[in-house]
């Protein structure tokens, strides 16, 4: 049933807007209003059972962060991620670049992490 909501989503957001050369798919929004897009381009198989994608967060209540780009990793067989690189673009224009700590983690279930996981691994399938 997860399936067939995620992909019913993903055909729906299809024609997301397109910014910064990204193709931006909006997929959730958290429990704090911040919106979460993935680019639809970046995604790829790294591995059998992993997958590559970069994802965006804006957040909503943020006074200085405009969104965060973060490069991600995902173990869709054994439910993990890891961040490989995140750019932090701030509000004034500047940016920071920070480098991820390269490892797995287990994702937490009703975590965004885990809508994520979902949507791109149901990708991986087509």
């Amino acid at each position: 049933m997860k399936n067939i909501f995620i992909m019913s989503l993903f055909a729906f957001f299809v024609t997301s807007s397109v910014s910064e050369g990204a193709n931006w798919l909006h997929f959730v929004d958290s429990m704090q209003g911040d919106r979460c897009y993935i680019d639809v381009d970046s995604i790829e198989r790294t591995a059998p059972d992993t997958m590559k994608v970069i994802r965006k967060v804006e957040p909503e209540h943020s006074p200085d962060i405009a969104s965060l780009v973060s490069s991600l990793e995902m173990d869709c067989k054994g439910s993990r991620i890891k961040s490989i690189e995140e750019i932090t673009y701030f509000k004034n224009g500047t940016t920071q670049t920070r480098r991820g700590n390269n490892q797995f983690r287990k994702i937490n279930p009703d975590d965004l992490d885990e809508a994520l996981l979902e949507l791109v691994c149901s990708l991986k399938k087509m």
